[in-house]
Protein backbone atom coordinates (compact mmCIF):
# COMPACT_ATOMS: atom_id res chain seq x y z
CA UNK A 1 0.00 0.00 0.00
CA UNK A 2 0.96 3.69 -0.68
CA UNK A 3 2.52 4.73 2.71
CA UNK A 4 1.49 8.26 2.39
CA UNK A 5 -2.35 7.40 1.83
CA UNK A 6 -1.76 5.69 5.08
CA UNK A 7 -0.59 8.05 6.98
CA UNK A 8 -3.77 9.95 5.79
CA UNK A 9 -6.41 7.29 6.86
CA UNK A 10 -6.77 5.13 3.62
CA UNK A 11 -6.82 1.41 3.22
CA UNK A 12 -5.02 -0.29 1.24
CA UNK A 13 -8.24 -1.14 -1.08
CA UNK A 14 -8.95 2.78 -1.31
CA UNK A 15 -9.24 3.99 -4.90
CA UNK A 16 -7.54 7.75 -4.65
CA UNK A 17 -7.55 10.21 -7.56
CA UNK A 18 -6.44 13.88 -8.45
CA UNK A 19 -7.56 15.43 -11.34
CA UNK A 20 -5.79 17.92 -12.42
CA UNK A 21 -5.69 20.69 -14.96
CA UNK A 22 -2.41 21.28 -16.66
CA UNK A 23 -1.38 24.63 -18.31
CA UNK A 24 -3.40 27.20 -16.92
CA UNK A 25 -1.55 30.48 -17.93
CA UNK A 26 -0.19 29.48 -21.63
CA UNK A 27 -3.12 31.78 -23.21
CA UNK A 28 -6.30 33.53 -22.23
CA UNK A 29 -8.56 30.60 -23.23
CA UNK A 30 -6.33 28.17 -21.55
CA UNK A 31 -7.26 30.22 -18.09
CA UNK A 32 -11.22 30.86 -18.69
CA UNK A 33 -11.44 27.16 -19.36
CA UNK A 34 -9.00 26.01 -16.47
CA UNK A 35 -11.02 28.47 -14.00
CA UNK A 36 -14.22 26.74 -15.15
CA UNK A 37 -12.72 22.95 -14.52
CA UNK A 38 -11.86 24.25 -11.09
CA UNK A 39 -15.11 25.00 -10.43
CA UNK A 40 -16.73 22.06 -11.58
CA UNK A 41 -14.87 18.22 -11.91
CA UNK A 42 -10.77 19.40 -11.82
CA UNK A 43 -9.68 19.03 -8.60
CA UNK A 44 -6.62 21.45 -8.40
CA UNK A 45 -4.51 23.16 -11.25
CA UNK A 46 -0.66 24.32 -11.96
CA UNK A 47 0.28 27.69 -13.89
CA UNK A 48 2.96 28.10 -16.31
CA UNK A 49 4.55 31.20 -14.50
CA UNK A 50 6.59 32.47 -17.81
CA UNK A 51 4.03 32.09 -19.78
CA UNK A 52 2.43 35.03 -21.33
CA UNK A 53 -1.05 35.13 -19.45
CA UNK A 54 0.40 34.05 -15.98
CA UNK A 55 -0.68 37.64 -14.54
CA UNK A 56 -4.10 36.85 -15.37
CA UNK A 57 -4.14 33.69 -14.23
CA UNK A 58 -3.16 34.70 -10.61
CA UNK A 59 -5.42 37.52 -10.80
CA UNK A 60 -8.47 34.86 -11.62
CA UNK A 61 -7.34 32.93 -8.89
CA UNK A 62 -7.17 35.88 -6.39
CA UNK A 63 -10.68 36.43 -6.89
CA UNK A 64 -12.49 32.76 -7.44
CA UNK A 65 -10.27 31.39 -5.00
CA UNK A 66 -9.02 29.72 -3.09
CA UNK A 67 -8.25 27.55 -5.09
CA UNK A 68 -5.79 24.18 -5.33
CA UNK A 69 -2.94 25.84 -7.73
CA UNK A 70 0.68 24.92 -8.55
CA UNK A 71 3.50 25.71 -10.73
CA UNK A 72 3.94 24.01 -13.69
CA UNK A 73 7.76 24.36 -13.72
CA UNK A 74 8.96 24.73 -17.75
CA UNK A 75 12.09 24.15 -19.22
CA UNK A 76 10.34 23.89 -22.74
CA UNK A 77 8.94 26.44 -25.55
CA UNK A 78 7.09 24.08 -27.58
CA UNK A 79 4.82 26.38 -29.92
CA UNK A 80 5.80 27.38 -33.17
CA UNK A 81 4.65 30.97 -33.02
CA UNK A 82 4.12 31.08 -29.41
CA UNK A 83 7.30 30.72 -27.07
CA UNK A 84 7.96 32.23 -23.63
CA UNK A 85 11.62 32.73 -22.06
CA UNK A 86 13.24 31.95 -19.08
CA UNK A 87 12.99 33.61 -15.75
CA UNK A 88 16.54 33.25 -14.48
CA UNK A 89 18.73 34.64 -16.75
CA UNK A 90 18.97 35.82 -20.37
CA UNK A 91 22.61 34.72 -21.10
CA UNK A 92 23.31 32.88 -24.01
CA UNK A 93 25.73 30.37 -22.67
CA UNK A 94 23.30 29.38 -20.02
CA UNK A 95 22.07 26.48 -21.65
CA UNK A 96 18.06 27.34 -21.19
CA UNK A 97 17.65 28.92 -24.23
CA UNK A 98 17.65 28.63 -28.61
CA UNK A 99 19.21 30.59 -30.84
CA UNK A 100 15.75 32.99 -30.81
CA UNK A 101 16.24 33.42 -26.98
CA UNK A 102 13.35 31.09 -25.53
CA UNK A 103 13.39 28.06 -23.85
CA UNK A 104 13.51 25.00 -26.01
CA UNK A 105 11.01 23.28 -28.57
CA UNK A 106 11.43 19.67 -27.48
CA UNK A 107 12.36 17.89 -24.40
CA UNK A 108 15.49 16.25 -26.18
CA UNK A 109 16.69 19.40 -26.47
CA UNK A 110 16.19 20.81 -23.19
CA UNK A 111 18.43 18.00 -21.85
CA UNK A 112 20.74 18.10 -23.83
CA UNK A 113 21.38 21.62 -23.10
CA UNK A 114 20.30 22.73 -20.07
CA UNK A 115 23.04 21.59 -17.10
CA UNK A 116 20.94 20.50 -14.06
CA UNK A 117 22.20 23.50 -11.91
CA UNK A 118 21.24 26.07 -14.29
CA UNK A 119 17.52 24.02 -14.48
CA UNK A 120 17.67 24.10 -10.45
CA UNK A 121 17.74 28.01 -10.93
CA UNK A 122 15.18 28.41 -13.65
CA UNK A 123 13.17 25.92 -11.11
CA UNK A 124 13.53 27.78 -8.67
CA UNK A 125 13.23 31.34 -10.12
CA UNK A 126 9.83 30.03 -11.29
CA UNK A 127 8.75 29.35 -7.79
CA UNK A 128 9.47 32.08 -6.39
CA UNK A 129 7.77 34.28 -9.10
CA UNK A 130 4.36 32.37 -8.10
CA UNK A 131 5.28 33.04 -4.39
CA UNK A 132 5.45 36.37 -4.85
CA UNK A 133 2.61 37.12 -7.04
CA UNK A 134 0.86 36.04 -3.57
CA UNK A 135 -0.40 32.69 -4.72
CA UNK A 136 -0.86 29.77 -2.03
CA UNK A 137 0.87 27.21 -3.73
CA UNK A 138 0.36 23.95 -3.11
CA UNK A 139 2.63 21.78 -5.42
CA UNK A 140 5.00 21.82 -7.99
CA UNK A 141 4.55 19.44 -11.36
CA UNK A 142 5.94 18.89 -14.57
CA UNK A 143 5.64 20.64 -18.45
CA UNK A 144 6.04 17.75 -20.67
CA UNK A 145 7.80 15.98 -18.33
CA UNK A 146 10.99 17.81 -18.30
CA UNK A 147 11.94 18.60 -15.09
CA UNK A 148 11.40 14.98 -13.79
CA UNK A 149 14.37 13.14 -16.13
CA UNK A 150 16.41 11.32 -14.51
CA UNK A 151 19.09 14.23 -15.35
CA UNK A 152 16.84 17.01 -12.90
CA UNK A 153 14.57 14.90 -10.74
CA UNK A 154 16.88 15.07 -7.45
CA UNK A 155 17.00 18.98 -8.28
CA UNK A 156 13.70 19.11 -8.70
CA UNK A 157 13.31 16.76 -5.37
CA UNK A 158 15.64 19.05 -3.26
CA UNK A 159 13.32 22.45 -4.25
CA UNK A 160 10.05 20.12 -3.01
CA UNK A 161 11.97 19.92 0.08
CA UNK A 162 13.17 23.44 0.76
CA UNK A 163 9.49 24.86 -0.40
CA UNK A 164 7.59 22.12 1.72
CA UNK A 165 5.29 21.58 -1.07
CA UNK A 166 4.20 18.12 -2.22
CA UNK A 167 5.50 17.24 -6.08
CA UNK A 168 4.17 15.62 -8.66
CA UNK A 169 5.81 12.46 -8.22
CA UNK A 170 5.04 9.35 -9.86
CA UNK A 171 6.79 5.85 -8.32
CA UNK A 172 6.41 3.85 -11.15
CA UNK A 173 7.62 0.15 -11.64
CA UNK A 174 10.50 -0.15 -13.95
CA UNK A 175 8.71 -1.91 -16.91
CA UNK A 176 6.23 1.08 -16.61
CA UNK A 177 9.14 3.76 -16.41
CA UNK A 178 10.49 1.72 -19.31
CA UNK A 179 7.65 2.91 -21.29
CA UNK A 180 8.26 6.62 -20.97
CA UNK A 181 12.58 6.53 -20.85
CA UNK A 182 15.48 4.87 -22.00
CA UNK A 183 16.77 2.03 -20.10
CA UNK A 184 19.71 3.74 -18.62
CA UNK A 185 17.68 6.83 -18.00
CA UNK A 186 15.00 4.49 -15.78
CA UNK A 187 17.77 3.14 -13.91
CA UNK A 188 19.04 6.74 -12.77
CA UNK A 189 15.31 7.39 -12.26
CA UNK A 190 14.81 4.44 -9.57
CA UNK A 191 17.95 5.13 -7.76
CA UNK A 192 16.40 8.92 -7.34
CA UNK A 193 12.84 7.09 -6.12
CA UNK A 194 14.27 5.32 -3.65
CA UNK A 195 15.88 7.61 -1.81
CA UNK A 196 12.52 9.17 -1.18
CA UNK A 197 10.57 7.86 1.87
CA UNK A 198 7.31 7.40 1.30
CA UNK A 199 5.81 7.54 4.49
CA UNK A 200 6.66 11.68 4.96
CA UNK A 201 6.41 12.34 0.70
CA UNK A 202 3.65 12.03 -1.31
CA UNK A 203 4.10 9.62 -4.49
CA UNK A 204 1.69 9.05 -7.27
CA UNK A 205 1.10 4.78 -7.58
CA UNK A 206 -0.04 5.93 -11.43
CA UNK A 207 -0.10 8.69 -13.64
CA UNK A 208 -2.87 9.13 -16.42
CA UNK A 209 -0.88 11.76 -18.94
CA UNK A 210 -1.79 10.75 -22.53
CA UNK A 211 -4.84 12.35 -22.68
CA UNK A 212 -4.48 15.12 -25.27
CA UNK A 213 -5.87 12.59 -27.85
CA UNK A 214 -7.51 13.77 -30.98
CA UNK A 215 -11.24 13.70 -30.17
CA UNK A 216 -14.36 16.60 -29.88
CA UNK A 217 -16.11 14.52 -27.26
CA UNK A 218 -14.45 12.50 -24.74
CA UNK A 219 -17.07 11.52 -21.94
CA UNK A 220 -16.47 8.38 -22.29
CA UNK A 221 -12.86 8.12 -23.09
CA UNK A 222 -12.87 9.75 -19.36
CA UNK A 223 -15.41 7.40 -17.78
CA UNK A 224 -13.22 4.53 -18.89
CA UNK A 225 -10.31 6.02 -17.68
CA UNK A 226 -11.51 6.71 -14.59
CA UNK A 227 -13.43 3.44 -14.10
CA UNK A 228 -10.45 1.61 -14.89
CA UNK A 229 -8.11 2.80 -12.22
CA UNK A 230 -6.61 0.81 -9.44
CA UNK A 231 -6.47 0.95 -5.65
CA UNK A 232 -3.49 3.82 -4.78
CA UNK A 233 -3.24 7.20 -5.70
CA UNK A 234 -3.55 8.36 -9.44
CA UNK A 235 -3.40 11.46 -10.72
CA UNK A 236 -5.35 12.06 -13.92
CA UNK A 237 -4.53 15.16 -15.75
CA UNK A 238 -6.06 17.17 -18.55
CA UNK A 239 -5.44 20.20 -20.56
CA UNK A 240 -8.46 22.49 -20.78
CA UNK A 241 -8.77 25.44 -22.86
CA UNK A 242 -11.67 27.49 -24.86
CA UNK A 243 -11.54 27.00 -28.41
CA UNK A 244 -11.37 29.97 -30.89
CA UNK A 245 -9.11 32.39 -32.86
CA UNK A 246 -6.48 32.50 -30.49
CA UNK A 247 -6.10 28.81 -29.40
CA UNK A 248 -6.47 27.59 -33.32
CA UNK A 249 -3.50 29.84 -33.56
CA UNK A 250 -1.59 28.61 -31.43
CA UNK A 251 -1.40 24.47 -31.56
CA UNK A 252 -2.98 21.80 -33.78
CA UNK A 253 -4.58 20.18 -30.55
CA UNK A 254 -7.02 22.86 -29.72
CA UNK A 255 -10.09 20.59 -30.77
CA UNK A 256 -8.30 18.15 -27.87
CA UNK A 257 -8.32 21.01 -25.65
CA UNK A 258 -12.28 22.56 -26.15
CA UNK A 259 -12.68 18.80 -25.53
CA UNK A 260 -11.28 18.67 -21.95
CA UNK A 261 -13.19 21.85 -21.13
CA UNK A 262 -16.20 20.74 -22.35
CA UNK A 263 -15.97 17.75 -20.03
CA UNK A 264 -14.58 19.05 -17.27
CA UNK A 265 -16.33 22.11 -16.67
CA UNK A 266 -19.38 21.12 -15.09
CA UNK A 267 -20.14 18.30 -12.13
CA UNK A 268 -21.09 15.62 -14.30
CA UNK A 269 -17.56 13.96 -13.69
CA UNK A 270 -17.29 14.49 -10.37
CA UNK A 271 -20.31 13.32 -9.85
CA UNK A 272 -19.32 9.58 -11.55
CA UNK A 273 -16.02 9.60 -9.73
CA UNK A 274 -18.72 10.00 -6.28
CA UNK A 275 -20.66 7.36 -7.52
CA UNK A 276 -17.90 4.86 -8.64
CA UNK A 277 -16.71 4.93 -4.71
CA UNK A 278 -13.99 6.55 -5.97
CA UNK A 279 -12.03 9.43 -3.27
CA UNK A 280 -10.96 12.42 -5.08
CA UNK A 281 -8.48 15.21 -3.40
CA UNK A 282 -6.05 17.65 -4.75
CA UNK A 283 -2.60 18.73 -3.58
CA UNK A 284 -4.10 20.77 -1.02
CA UNK A 285 -4.76 17.92 1.53
CA UNK A 286 -1.44 16.60 0.19
CA UNK A 287 0.05 19.48 1.80
CA UNK A 288 -1.98 19.58 4.39
CA UNK A 289 -1.26 15.62 5.32
CA UNK A 290 2.76 16.65 4.95
CA UNK A 291 2.41 19.15 7.47
CA UNK A 292 1.10 16.76 10.35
Amino acid sequence: MNPFLKKMGYTEDDRVLITHVDDMGFCHAANVASLACLQGSASCASIIVNAPWFREAVAMCEKYGPLDIGVHLTLTSEYGHYRWPPMSTRDASSGLMDAEGYLWHSVRDAVKHIPASIAEAEMRAQIDTALASGLPITHIDAHMGTVVHPRYIRSYLSLAREYAIPAFLPYLAKERLEQMRQVDDTDTMLAALEEVDRAEVPTLDEILIDTLVPMTDKSQFYRDLIGAIKPGLTHLLFHPAVDGDELGAITGTHASRNADYLVWQGPVLRNYIADAGIHLIGYRELQTAMET
